[in-house]
């Protein structure tokens, strides 16, 4: 929240939320605050490969709830791009044999299974306030809320020691999570869920196991064969075929 703080401060852009506004902002706030506890409890049970490849159904979700509670209307050209990318993500998962998707299976991959909605119920409830509103204002109004809502479990299970035991990297990478993946990350959402409607800024989400494969080969060794190809090169036309077919823009 101080970053969003500083920036806002930088840019000179005033407050402004009504007291309507906080209704949806209050409940966003919740959501992501139960989403964000239930990612990180379901990456204990499961791996960050099976999570990035989950996670990529969000847009489908979210594109479903688009339609049945903001009425956007989902064309062919971004059904089509959702079933190509979904197919392209079925092949990625399998490695070309479909018959070999047992890996929703732990608890951990159903809790992030679980994280999909509740993504796709965070964006919808916040699209309509982030339209009228500055989307770094919305950004803190969730985040104030967000924190008030883990400050009780975190003041519960806060402990000192394990904190103060944490190593370079791994205060590196909670500084990443905090700034990158939290602040600058949650603003750029709304900016474009703002710019593009929720259903269409959905269909970027199918990039994420895609950058999460280009560093998962050099990094871990994971292997890349014709199927990751050829899956990956679904997955980009889907998006591709649904930003181009949308028939509504906000």
């Amino acid at each position: 929240m101080p970053l969003l703080i500083v920036i806002l401060a930088v840019r000179r852009t005033p407050f402004e939320l009504s007291r309507a506004d906080w209704v949806p902002i209050g409940a966003a706030g919740g959501i992501f605050a139960f989403h964000f506890v239930l990612q990180l409890t379901g990456l204990r049970a499961t791996t960050a490969t099976n999570t990035g490849w989950i996670i990529a159904f969000t847009p489908l979700t979210l594109a479903l709830l688009s339609w049945a509670v903001l009425r956007e209307r989902i064309g062919r050209g971004i059904a089509g791009g959702i079933a190509i990318a979904t197919l392209g993500i079925v092949v990625l998962v399998s490695r070309g044999n479909p018959a070999d998707l047992g890996w929703v299976r732990s608890v951990g991959d159903w809790m992030i299974l679980a994280s999909t909605l509740t993504w796709a119920l965070y964006t919808v409830t916040t699209r309509n306030v982030v339209t009228r509103r500055d989307p770094l204002v919305v950004t803190l109004g969730i985040s104030m809320a967000a924190a008030i809502c883990i400050a009780v479990p975190f003041i519960a299970a806060f402990d000192s020691e394990r904190i103060l035991s944490l190593s370079g990297r791994g205060l590196a990478s909670l500084l990443y999570l905090a700034v990158a993946g939290s602040v600058l990350g949650q603003w750029f959402w709304q900016h474009g869920v703002a710019k593009l409607g929720a259903a269409r800024a959905g269909m970027y989400l199918y990039l994420e196991p895609l950058a999460t494969l280009a560093l998962a080969v050099p990094m871990l060794d994971e292997p890349f064969g014709v199927w990751v190809a050829i899956g990956g090169a679904l997955v980009l036309a889907g998006v591709y075929v649904g930003q181009q077919g949308l028939e509504t823009k906000d």
